[in-house]
């Protein structure tokens, strides 16, 4: 299933238009949507969650998809991946506590998909 375009239009602002995942590959622009925690086939709705989602290339979407333990490692520790929970909404909880490391290395919490807030100010939801 397609997100809608203004969740696509709001995350590319959010996140400058860059692919966060820069992996090795990497195009630069972010043309895709990346889920954080996969939905799997036929997913829950509720990880289409700006909190969940980040800017990608079509290219690093697919490295991550296909990952090895290494390169999944690297996605967890940056706050790309978010590894599910027992729930769908357990896991979209997990990755709001969550930063994600942008590319300046600062890291944020992601909470809708048109706002962040840096890691360092105080947790208020």
């Amino acid at each position: 299933r397609m997100l809608p375009r203004r969740t696509f239009d709001q995350i590319y602002e959010r996140d400058r238009g860059f692919c966060l995942l820069a992996l090795s590959r990497c195009l630069g622009e972010g043309g895709v949507l990346h889920h954080r925690a996969n939905k799997g086939s036929g997913g829950s709705k509720v990880l289409d969650h700006g909190a969940n989602l980040v800017l990608s290339c079509s290219i690093c979407n697919a490295d991550a998809e296909d990952a090895g333990a290494l390169l999944r490692f690297d996605l967890i520790e940056r706050g790309l991946r978010v590894e599910k929970a027992a729930t769908n909404a357990a896991t979209l909880e997990r990755a709001k506590r969550t930063p994600v490391e942008y590319l300046t290395g600062q890291r944020w919490f992601l909470i809708s998909d048109t706002e962040r807030r840096h890691e360092d100010e105080e947790w208020t939801t």
